[in-house]
């Protein structure tokens, strides 16, 4: 047999189809076969057990809005003018308040709510120098991907392709639109362009007259609700402003409790009110500072925080915001080195930068009240200059880490050392305390 026909056999006997092999027991004459036994497919593998720490990360969750109206901790008043207000009276809405006050998380609850009133809520951020028109095109390819919209889709590409003002998009809503729909426009504060902010103005007044379906409800810092409604006084009848101020330290120290008491954890009373008061009225702060007090605790293998765990968190919490923030943190420690009465006027400025969302030059002299206050805080906001972002309207001034605040206090009431790593032994005062002794208002 040649090469040819010996491979022409093996190739054969490679491609017959062979008898599939059984792995059943093959019968034997004059036995009963055994009782089938069922499938029984392998147990699933067990997930792996979370760490104590990943639980704390996910309980006090300081990236995040809230997800339940439960853990909207001291919100219910805010949430219920806003339901009445969009929702029964057709009106307008404009959250604002500083950030880390719990904005996003009111508004997400808000929407959640009237998701269930069987409202379309659609979402958007707001970003930079964007243009009107770009603004609203993602809201309309969400109106007309809606099963009953009567928004055409060819409609919808008319405006893709070009500018369009507000009158021609309220006409399209009211016209189009018969769902109740509740726009909802986040960090609205990041918008510059005045341009964009004048159109917003003219399309709620505009949906308002023409009675549609369509409400806005814009969130961002207090200074934009007067850009917003500059030029535009009639707009005050459509809207409803909710401001979101900083918590009470009731409240703060609920939040805190809650949370906490979700990781079986404890804490002592001054431990709680030394974070209540560093926080400064923000939930967000709240959240960051009894995170790391209970990381701290869970290191010490402590069921309950005490003070110098909770010192011990604060100290943490700062040197790794110094870490990711070295600019603002290292101007600011610039201040601590000085005589606290010169210090003074960069406090108050973070205090008001804490619990007001800006900071305004006016109230800061007002709050400092002394000989040449005036000179001093210009003095101070020359200093802080390269951390502040200045507002469109004159005198007013943001931090562009919102952080930066919070932290600043927490060395200038000394509940930490300026190094951020070991306990100051001087007590101080308490800087809420200190302006309320100077008659300024939270």
């Amino acid at each position: 047999m040649n090469v040819f026909r010996q491979f022409a056999d093996w190739l054969g006997r490679l491609l017959e189809p062979q008898p599939t092999p059984s792995s059943l027991p093959r019968p034997v004459p004059g036995v009963a076969p055994a009782p089938a036994v069922p499938f029984q497919a392998p147990p699933a593998p067990a997930r792996p057990a979370r760490s104590r720490r990943a639980i704390m990360h996910e309980v006090f969750d300081t990236g995040m809005p809230v997800a339940n109206r439960a853990a909207l901790a001291g919100r219910t008043d805010e949430l219920e003018r806003l339901l009445e207000a969009v929702l029964d009276h057709r009106k307008h809405g404009i959250i604002y308040g500083a950030r880390g006050s719990g904005k996003t998380s009111l508004s997400r609850i808000f929407g959640d709510m009237a998701d269930e009133r069987g409202c379309l809520v659609l979402y958007n951020l707001a970003s930079g120098d964007v243009a009107f028109h770009d603004l609203f095109r993602p809201y309309l390819l969400d109106i007309a991907a809606e099963p009953q919209s009567k928004v055409r889709r060819s409609e919808v590409e008319a405006l893709l392709n070009e500018p369009f003002d507000a009158r021609r998009l309220a006409s399209l809503l009211a016209d189009r639109v018969e769902r109740r729909t509740i726009l909802m426009l986040d960090e609205f504060d990041r918008v510059h362009s005045l341009a964009t902010k004048a159109e917003l103005a003219a399309l709620m007044k505009l949906l308002s007259d023409m009675r549609s379906e369509v409400s806005i409800v814009a969130i961002g810092i207090a200074a934009n609700l007067e850009d917003l409604i500059a030029g535009h006084p009639s707009l005050r009848r459509h809207l409803i402003a909710v401001p979101v101020g900083g918590l009470t330290p009731t409240d703060l120290d609920a939040l805190l409790r809650r949370c906490l008491t979700r990781v079986d954890l404890d804490i002592t009373d001054d431990a709680a009110q030394m974070i209540v008061s560093a926080a400064v009225g923000s939930p967000y702060h709240l959240r960051l500072f009894g995170l790391y007090a209970a990381l701290q605790a869970d290191i010490a293998g402590k069921a309950v925080i005490d003070h110098d765990v909770a010192v011990r968190g604060l100290e943490v919490a700062f040197a790794e915001w110094r870490d990711v923030s070295r600019r603002n943190a290292d101007l600011l420690l610039s201040q601590i080195d000085r005589p606290r009465v010169a210090a003074l006027p960069a406090a108050i400025i973070c205090l008001n930068a804490a619990m007001r969302s800006r900071v305004d030059r006016a109230e800061v002299i007002a709050e400092l009240g002394e000989p040449g206050a005036a000179e001093q805080v210009d003095a101070m906001l020359d200093m802080l200059g390269p951390i502040l972002v200045e507002s469109s309207t004159p005198g007013q001034y943001v931090f562009e880490d919102s952080l930066a605040p919070q932290f600043f206090l927490l060395l200038f009431t000394r509940k930490i050392a300026s190094g951020g790593a070991e306990r100051s032994l001087g007590a101080g005062h308490d800087l809420r305390a200190l302006l309320q002794d100077k008659g300024a208002t939270q």
